[in-house]
């Protein structure tokens, strides 16, 4: 819809790496916790009232509480396993700057003492799988990305190639202090193509 010549199945999103790896174990009972549109994906996946073999977490903004942390917290004491959609630090709002769920994420690690399953970005297995979806050698592909944290060094830590893009999340200061060196700089995508050798 943004004017962009991609097909539904190109596109590869950390949502879809949860539900495969809940497809592959046909007694998880879940409970989610995403947005609705995401949601809708999960239809297949059987969900419980009770306690849950898996916990999915996604973006829920404002549905964030102690009461909800309290009630993540206890299912994961009694044996459920995390999983994350993503475990980014802040997202960009037309106000700023944004907590995201990787601050609850790691709450919720530190306090049951299990780490969650990362399905999306920074996780080595998220870069992995869709590599491995693209059918090309690590050394032939870029992540572009306004994230230094989870775009860039992500990719690097999975051996791909880091560009930051100057827009949207990206903060000067943040990037310079977080000692991370992107492999390339830009300042929008229409600077990508001449990145590309010819």
């Amino acid at each position: 819809a943004m004017g962009f010549d991609i097909t539904e199945a190109e596109i590869f999103s950390a949502p879809q790496a949860a539900l495969r790896y809940l497809q592959q174990r046909p007694n998880a009972q879940c409970k989610l916790y995403l947005a609705d549109d995401v949601r809708a994906d999960f239809a297949s996946v059987r969900q419980t009232q009770g306690v849950p073999s898996h916990i999915v977490v996604g973006d829920i903004g404002p549905v964030w509480d102690y009461d909800l942390l309290n009630r993540l917290l206890q299912d994961l004491l009694e044996g459920a396993e995390l999983i994350a959609i993503h475990k980014n630090k802040f997202w960009q709002t037309e106000h700023g700057l944004r907590l995201d769920i990787g601050a609850f994420i790691a709450a919720l690690e530190y306090a049951s003492n299990h780490p969650a399953k990362v399905m999306g970005k920074p996780s080595r297995d998220f870069f992995d799988l869709a590599v491995h979806d693209l059918g090309l050698p690590k050394s032939a592909v870029a992540v572009i990305g306004d994230d230094i944290d989870s775009d860039v060094q992500g990719a690097q830590r999975a051996g791909l190639y880091g560009v930051l893009c100057k827009t949207g999340k990206y903060r000067e200061d943040y990037c310079r202090s977080s000692g991370i060196k992107p492999d390339y700089l830009i300042d929008s995508i229409r600077y990508l193509p001449y990145l590309i050798p010819r």
